[in-house]
């Protein structure tokens, strides 16, 4: 039997969550696993989790004057997530932009347009207070688009250790930590004491997550990524604009990211896994795992930059003119960008929607018929660990078909959404 290639049991896509990457109170948050280059800070184990932070900045800012930013060099990861902080290190020792003191537009064709021109056909500004602000955002507007930053799979992933951090020993549960407070403000660390000790009984016992207050400040938990700041209410860019989560690109061939079947749940999602080639030839269907979309796989954004709101306007190979039944994706928060399990919880709840009479009516018989077929092989199926109901009715997953697993998205053509790509079960 030959061994298998170098691809086998490769993780993919590369942007899931690493089991067992928790919080330790003991230690500062690691952002991915590594080799530390520098020696370990001293923390007393049994101090109070507030203790243990000061302790932490007390070690930080002990070091020698002139070896602060050495020490601060060393300190760093090399590995993971730390490719966010390279880039933004690049980005600091990048020459500033010259500023141009002259009163003159930069000439481009596109100057031509701007309504100035058109009515004065001046080629030049005057020191008015008029066109003061004029002059700022002509100066601010770039003379040619800039290049796409694509996203690495360790930033992807590090939004979701934020939104969802798991504490280890002795608390070892996974809290909320995305959604703000009704109420924020900025605890004392004897307040930050507090909550952790409400997270589990005395003596070990029953465990309360509920208890957690999103977004406290402590050296042991994940930062939230600078990448995704609040998105502005009103950000609506082209599709094309915008990178998608790898959960939910367009697979043209082979697995999809997600085995995702729209008949089921989306908590019972699954994480798929390439197939494994062999020397031989041979090739076996790759594991799936859980994808746990209340987790930080599910919690990682849709989009890069993040958006209020996601918009699926058309359904591939659709023989309709139009889709029936657009989704408009929008965040559980107004502080957030649409996230991962946003978008497949839209989908579950639209397309489980009832089919209407007339719906139905407008189906040629061929389609009609596979309707019909596709409904008696989901009244069959058992969601959630219940039967579904024989008497359930036609319901617009029916009206896919064969096709009920989730293939990604892609922009629409007309750059008005994305468009929904679904295929049959493997």
């Amino acid at each position: 039997m030959g061994a298998p290639g170098p691809s086998a049991g490769a993780p993919w896509p590369s942007n899931d969550a690493k089991i067992g990457h928790a919080v330790d109170l003991r230690r500062p948050w690691i952002p991915s696993p590594g080799v530390r280059t520098a020696a370990a800070i001293h923390i007393d184990v049994d101090a109070p989790p507030s203790a243990r932070a000061a302790s932490m900045s007390s070690a930080r800012s002990s070091q020698p004057g002139s070896r602060t930013h050495t020490h601060r060099k060393q300190r760093r990861w090399q590995e993971g997530e730390d490719a966010q902080t390279a880039g933004d290190e690049r980005e600091r020792e990048r020459p500033a932009r010259p500023v141009n003191h002259a009163r003159e537009r930069p000439r481009s064709w596109l100057s031509c347009l701007h309504p100035g021109k058109l009515l004065s056909g001046r080629s030049t500004l005057t020191a008015t207070t008029e066109d003061n602000d004029d002059i700022a955002a002509t100066a601010a507007e770039p003379h040619e688009r800039p290049s796409r930053r694509e996203l690495t799979p360790a930033e992807w992933r590090a939004y979701g250790y934020w939104a969802r951090p798991t504490l280890g020993p002795p608390w070892t549960m996974m809290v909320h930590n995305a959604t703000p407070p009704e109420h924020p403000r900025e605890l004392s660390p004897a307040e930050v004491d507090a909550v952790f000790a409400s997270l589990r009984e005395p003596g070990g016992g029953e465990i309360f997550p509920e208890n957690w207050v999103a977004r406290v400040q402590h050296p042991s938990l994940p930062p939230r990524p600078d990448l995704w700041p609040t998105p502005r209410a009103h950000f609506d860019p082209l599709p094309c604009d915008v990178q998608l989560n790898p959960w939910l690109r367009h697979h043209l061939a082979g697995p999809p990211a997600l085995h995702f079947d729209l008949r089921l749940r989306a908590e019972d999602a699954l994480l798929n896994r390439p197939p494994q080639d062999f020397d031989d030839g041979r090739r076996l269907p790759g594991a799936r795992m859980p994808f746990d979309i209340d987790g930080p796989n599910g919690a990682q954004p849709a989009t890069y930059p993040g958006v209020p709101r996601l918009r699926i306007s058309a359904l591939a190979g659709d023989p309709q003119p139009e889709f029936w039944w657009p989704v408009t994706v929008l965040a559980h928060h107004e502080a957030l960008p649409v996230l991962v399990r946003d978008v497949l919880d839209a989908l579950v709840a639209n397309f489980e929607e009832r089919m209407g009479v007339d719906e139905v009516r407008l189906l040629s018989e061929e389609r009609r018929l596979m309707v019909y077929r596709a409904y008696t092989r989901r009244t069959n199926l058992v969601v959630g660990g219940r039967p579904c109901p024989k008497d359930d009715g036609l319901r617009r997953v029916d009206y896919l078909g064969d096709n009920v697993c989730f293939r990604g998205l892609e922009p629409a053509p007309d750059g008005q959404g994305f468009v929904l790509f679904m295929g049959p079960p493997p």
